[in-house]
């Protein structure tokens, strides 16, 4: 596993939260996820709107060229009868190709509009540009072949080729973004493709967490029952009985270093609980590490 150990501790203390506050009954798991990785996927979204916007980097300037490419070409095949149906071809794929950078342009407003929340907007977006990206490769990629029955125009459709060959490495590099998990080994996506391992990775990572430390509670409430002074762990607030639960089960059945529990725990409490919370775990703490 290679996601961060903060990450994990972070939603499983959410996942012990959920289960406590249901009375110790299971959690709605498809609920849970759906809530608890919505900043997950905005934050890989956002990633993937980014490296979009880089690989499209040039389309306004390739744009250009082709439109000044394809009026060539039809200035010279427009009487031609025979060349009908390539013609047809050709603008069928220029019409989806100005769809893609009309999408391109569209995502660019939508990451620089600050003056709402464009969430959904930006993942529209981003499908429609990953989206064309593929029909529109897959378009040049059909039609490029093509050109060799018409010899009479070589020079207008080797112009028109290299423009579109330009396109299509530009259309591939978007694709390749749809599936950002793939891209491990690529320096360019390395961020990007990290973001994506974390959401492959985490569920089953905190779920285990989870369910080793449910497991324990049986035995971990008389222990956090008994380094408690004066006070009730009835009373303790929920989160900070997650925390004190998952930082027990790390100190006394995982074996982590009490320093390392101690900062992580107290990190959480500073987090997700209140300005009072953070001392008063890293006493509970200190003491189950002294015992």
């Amino acid at each position: 596993m290679n996601i961060s150990l903060s990450k994990v501790r972070q939603s499983t203390l959410g996942y012990l939260y959920a289960y406590l506050s249901n009375g110790q009954q299971p959690v709605d798991e498809e609920l849970f996820w759906s809530i608890a990785l919505e900043k997950e996927r905005d934050h890989l979204r956002m990633s993937q709107a980014k490296n979009l916007l880089h690989a499209g980097r040039d389309h306004a300037d390739s744009a250009r060229l082709l439109a000044e490419r394809v009026e060539q070409v039809e200035n010279h095949m427009h009487a031609d009868m025979t060349a009908a149906a390539l013609r047809e071809e050709i603008a069928r794929y220029t019409q989806q190709s100005a769809q893609f950078d009309a999408a391109i342009k569209a995502l660019r407003y939508c990451m620089s509009d600050k003056r709402r929340d464009t969430t959904d907007q930006l993942a529209l977006c981003v499908g429609d540009v990953l989206r064309l990206a593929v029909v529109v490769e897959a378009l040049g990629r059909e039609l490029l072949p093509l050109f060799a029955d018409f010899p009479a125009y070589r020079q207008q459709l080797d112009s028109l080729a290299a423009v579109m060959n330009r396109r299509a490495r530009m259309f591939q590099s978007c694709a390749a973004l749809a599936a950002p998990e793939k891209l491990a080994d690529s320096k360019e996506h390395m961020g990007l493709a990290r973001q994506a391992r974390d959401m492959q990775e985490i569920r089953p990572a905190v779920e285990a967490l989870a369910r080793e430390v449910i497991a324990r509670i049986p035995l971990l409430e008389p222990r956090v029952e008994a380094l408690l002074t004066n006070y009730s762990i009835d009373r303790l607030d929920m989160v900070d009985k997650a925390i004190l639960f998952l930082a027990l089960y790390e100190l006394e059945e995982k074996g982590l270093d009490t320093p390392i529990v101690v900062s992580e725990a107290t990190a959480l409490a500073h987090e997700y609980s209140g300005s009072k919370s953070a001392p008063f775990i890293h006493g509970v703490i200190a003491a189950a590490a002294k015992k």
